[in-house]
């Protein structure tokens, strides 16, 4: 989670405009980044913020999609006559998947959808704000050194004044040249994003996407002076042994384009391997260092400038599976079909949460002891567009690329209070990383508990993967305060890879709920049998009481009740239902 003091060096010397109807939004996000950005000006409608973009120049801009004045499409339109290669992010609450793929194509920065809290939102504006640092054109602290000359000038006497007309004329030269130059990117002096654009036709080209994999991490180890050295030689070796209908741009601090014209067939994937195996043979050398480069590579053929969109999304394909390869752009491929199902369950949520169609079902928890029903575990469902409840793992990824895990453990935590302030049963509830980072949950369970008058120690937290696998020190505290307050943890999944031994004492959790992968068929499976047999041998040492999850047949209950589990839930003792038994 981003915190300002880690976001100021980055955004101290940038400007942004921000541009919301929502008054309240508009004055307590503007009111956080003007701690951070150099010049933040906000704008109530769309009519006054592009006033304010025809007469400044600004880095970043944010505007909402819910505009009384005109269209969202109409407003980036607008925005991007002004400046072609604006960075601009969208925030909406009402826009549908298609309107957000449409937004995309328009090739903005980011969409986040409402609401978002602060961290989510300077989370966007970092990684933008990064790469802007390295875009910047080189010529501004030049020309910021002769203002600060012409304003000691001024406060000269009358016989300087021929220092100022020269001084105002060298200016002016240099703003000329800044705006000439911008077609060349100063680092590299290679033709920049802006000569791309002009050099995009309508005839057949392949355009190649090259990302500079980890490039954080270079900037991280080496500083970003010594990083600026090894894009130069990046640049360099790029420049190397291109066919003669190839061109090479830099794009962005990390990002180069390499421009076919009337490519052969397979031109482009040949000189994509050419270039991976160029790197590969050796390591970039700058100044006493080397570093071994390897890209995330996008390619796309056709003609238009959907072109650079299109390979970018073919980048990005390659680095969401590792980095490190070449990805030919198809709009059928799983990585685009999959950002497809995430927008469609965003929507799905925005609407679940509208029309309320979020709802909790219980599914028992078997003492193994007596067959006895003590204990529910609360789960969440939603309503899809079909009319058909779908469970949480089908949106939850969604929910986590939006910022709506919160949102969702604060909706299934009303409804269950409600629910079981009827009865005397325990219950337990999910929880996740994001819950705890927020820092709200340790109030709002105590709030729950009062309202309703429920003791909280019939309320058992089951801690995912997530956090036993982080080690936080802030985390951890949360988590005893919880204790200490009378609500039990239960450690989820136990068993799967992420989930380590020694994080069971550092949480001192009383319950190890079994992962159901070792549990499904434990009757036929010696090997699962040794595996659970020393998870239950381990938990009583420690003290812990196991619970056994996927149970789905009686002779899998049969045999992990030989092997000592106190606790049982699964289809064949009971399926999640709305209402408790």
């Amino acid at each position: 989670m981003i915190e300002l003091k880690e976001i100021i060096p980055i955004t101290s010397k940038l400007s942004l405009l921000y541009i919301d109807e929502d008054y309240k939004v508009l004055s307590s996000v503007t009111k956080v980044l003007k701690q951070v950005f150099l010049r933040v000006d906000d704008a109530e409608n769309a009519t006054v913020g592009l006033s304010y973009a025809k007469i400044n120049n600004y880095d970043l801009i944010i505007i909402d999609s819910a505009s009384s004045v005109m269209s969202v499409y109409q407003l980036l339109d607008n925005l991007y006559r002004i400046d072609t290669f604006q960075n601009i992010i969208v925030t909406t609450k009402e826009l549908s998947q298609k309107d957000i793929i449409d937004i995309y194509k328009r090739n903005i920065s980011s969409v986040i959808q409402k609401p978002f809290t602060a961290s989510e939102l300077l989370d966007e504006i970092i990684s933008i704000a990064s790469k802007l640092l390295h875009d910047r054109n080189y010529l501004e602290p030049e020309l910021e050194k002769l203002n600060q000359d012409l304003m000691y000038e001024r406060k000269r006497i009358g016989r300087f004044m021929v220092n100022e007309k020269k001084l105002n004329d060298k200016i002016k030269l240099f703003t000329q040249n800044i705006q000439i130059n911008r077609n060349i990117h100063e680092l590299t002096k290679l033709p920049s994003k802006y000569a791309l654009n002009s050099a995009i036709d309508d005839n057949v080209q392949s355009l190649i996407y090259i990302n500079i994999d980890h490039f954080d991490f270079i900037n991280n180890i080496y500083g970003m002076a010594k990083a600026n050295k090894l894009l130069i030689e990046c640049a360099k070796r790029l420049g190397l042994f291109l066919p003669k209908n190839a061109e090479v741009f830099h794009i962005t601090a990390d990002e180069f384009v390499i421009l076919l014209d009337d490519p052969a067939k397979d031109q482009d994937i040949l000189l994509a391997r050419q270039i991976q195996a160029l790197f590969k043979e050796a390591p970039v050398e700058f100044d006493t260092y080397s570093h071994s480069v390897v890209f995330s590579i996008g390619i796309d053929r056709g003609k238009g400038k959907q072109l650079f969109i299109n390979a970018k999304y073919a980048s990005k394909e390659s680095r969401y599976f590792g980095g490190n390869q070449i990805t030919v752009y198809s709009p059928m491929s799983e990585y685009m079909k999959e950002q497809k199902e995430s927008l469609y369950w965003i929507e799905i949520l925005k609407k679940a949460f509208d029309d309320d169609k979020i709802f909790t079902y219980y599914q028992p928890i078997i003492n193994n002891s007596d067959s006895g029903i003590k204990h529910y575990e609360v789960l969440c469902r939603l309503m899809d567009d079909n009319n058909k409840l779908v469970d949480a793992s089908k949106f939850i990824h969604s929910a986590r690329l939006v910022g709506l895990i919160t949102q969702i453990t604060r909706t299934v935590i009303d409804k269950s209070f409600k629910v079981f302030q009827d009865n005397e049963y325990n219950f337990s509830l999910n929880i996740s990383m994001h819950d705890l980072h927020e820092s709200y949950l340790e109030s709002f369970l105590v709030y729950k508990c009062e309202k309703y008058n429920i003791d909280p120690n019939r309320v058992y937290l089951e801690i995912v993967e997530d956090i036993i696998f982080s080690k936080s020190l802030e985390i951890d505290e949360q988590i005893t305060s919880l204790k200490e307050k009378g609500f039990h943890v239960i450690i989820d999944d136990f068993g799967s890879d992420k989930s380590t031994y020694n994080r069971m004492f550092d949480l001192e959790a009383e319950f190890l709920k079994i992962d159901g992968s070792f549990i499904r068929g434990i009757a036929k499976n010696e090997v699962n049998k040794i595996i659970v047999q020393s998870i239950v041998d381990f938990a009583k040492k420690s003290g812990m009481k196991t619970i056994a999850e996927h149970v789905e047949n009686p002779q899998d209950y049969d045999t992990i009740k030989e092997l000592g589990i106190e606790y049982s839930q699964g289809f064949f003792l009971g399926k999640p239902s709305l209402k408790l038994k």
